[in-house]
């Protein structure tokens, strides 16, 4: 289970070093016991975006195939998060604000650290996000292979077409760029 500190010199390095063998130890394996908790982390390729269905804070149910023939973007936050916090008005502002209007646009939060509704609602509150935020969707990282602050970019057909690496703040100029491509 991730926690919310940040990882040290050395503890990072044997973590990378840990998720390095245990991947390659799952793809040594030629059964899988469904029971296991696996190590590895899915790999994630343009053309397979992972179905999900998760509630949001309103208390609807919202899944990925709701969206067929839009271009999803996903924003992972952690509802207390500070690069999160700091991120998110300008996701707001550069995404939603530009392409909001859009009929063929959607930008979902999706809370992959699990807070309750309170949690998710304070978060909303304090950056002004008006895009709909999903709540439980560790799995839903998970199943992307990605973490909190973290952007990606779903085109019309279902395929990843951006998937960020680096703080969703840093990532905002390509990922709108990706959009825009995406959009024409």
């Amino acid at each position: 289970m991730k926690t919310k500190n940040q990882f040290s010199g050395n503890s990072f390095r044997l973590a990378i070093l840990a998720m390095i063998i245990g991947v390659f130890f799952s793809f040594s394996a030629c059964t899988k016991d469904e029971n296991e908790d696996p190590i590895e982390t899915p790999k994630v390729t343009a053309g397979n975006a992972p179905a999900f269905e998760l509630k949001s804070l309103t208390g609807s149910t919202v899944k990925l195939a709701d969206f067929k023939n839009k271009v999803v973007v996903l924003f992972f936050f952690g509802n207390t998060c500070p690069s999160c916090k700091a991120a998110a008005p300008n996701v707001q502002t550069m995404l939603q604000g530009t392409f909001g209007s859009n009929p063929s646009f959607m930008l979902l939060g999706l809370d992959q650290w699990d807070g309750n509704a309170a949690a998710v609602e304070s978060f909303m509150k304090s950056t002004g996000v008006t895009f709909p935020l999903l709540l439980m969707a560790s799995p839903t990282a998970k199943a992307y292979a990605t973490t909190y602050d973290r952007l990606v970019v779903i085109d019309k057909m279902g395929n990843i077409m951006f998937d960020g690496k680096q703080g969703a703040g840093s990532d905002l100029a390509a990922a709108k760029a990706k959009i825009e491509m995406l959009l024409k």
